[in-house]
């Protein structure tokens, strides 16, 4: 990692360096090497968005398609570029909340019809 102190991406180091997987800490390292590149933020970007989703969220629902963003969200464009074979709703989409509340509430009404709760 750079020696330079960077207090725009502090968050970001905080949350890869605890809960990002090996891989994901050494990908990170590479693009905050030069964060003035916009592949490299919007990469960065990226993995934030898969660890919030993966270790905080909990969110697995594929929304874009359903955002009036997704076809201007360069998120979105970018897993496209990347292949990604799911494409989460994002934190960065102006929906979230909204899309998150939806699938909170689906995921509770799907338990109850299980008996999981």
């Amino acid at each position: 990692m750079s020696e330079e102190y960077l207090p725009v991406f502090a968050e970001e180091i905080f949350i890869v360096n605890l809960y990002g997987t090996d891989e994901e800490i050494v990908e990170f390292e590479a693009y905050i090497q030069s964060p003035d590149v916009e592949r490299n933020l919007i990469s960065m970007a990226l993995i934030i968005e898969e660890i919030k989703r993966r270790s905080f969220l909990k969110m697995t629902w594929c929304c874009c398609p359903r955002c009036s963003y997704f076809k201007t969200c360069k998120i979105n464009w970018y897993r496209g570029e990347r292949r990604f074979e799911k494409r989460n709703c994002c934190t960065y989409c102006q929906n979230f909340w909204e899309c998150h509340k939806k699938f909170s509430e689906e995921t509770t009404s799907a338990e109850k019809k299980d008996g999981n709760t």
